[in-house]
Formats: structure tokens, sequence, C-alpha cells
């Protein structure tokens, strides 16, 4: 899990999430925010946001929570 906030997009652009360990340039020039999408279920209303990270952010955060176990040790 990657503890952050939701914010305003400029100019309209919707919302977007920001990670808590995003410097404070890279807010301010709008860098580090990635792009959120929600998807509802049209029968119990449930509401699901996912957001659209990059393949160097999945890198960067599977590194800095160490290697990550097999399926089967997970299991086990």
């Amino acid at each position: 899990m990657i503890e952050g906030s939701l914010m305003e997009g400029t100019g309209g652009g919707g919302v977007t999430f920001l990670s808590k360990d995003t410097s404070l340039l890279k807010t301010i020039f709008g860098g580090g925010s990635r792009t959120i999408n929600a998807h509802a279920c049209l029968h119990c209303s449930h509401l699901e946001l996912t957001v659209e990270f990059t393949e160097k952010d999945r890198k960067r955060y599977q590194e800095f929570d160490g290697p990550q176990p097999g399926v089967l040790d997970r299991i086990a």
C-alpha cells in the first residue's frame, strides 16, 4: 500500500493521486501525480477507484518493500 492523497487536477483535469513521498517541487509543477479511474457497479452502487501507476513506480515500490515472497511461500 502506498500512502497518498487525492487532489484536483489543474484546469479541471479531474482528480489525481499524489504519493506522500512526492517532493514539493514535483507537487508545485504537477509532476508525480497519477491518473485515477473510477468504476461503479450498476446493481449495488459499489464504487472502486484504481490508480494508473507506471512501471517505474512498480519497480521503485517493490524495491522499497523488499523482495516479494513466491506464491507458495505466501499461502504456506
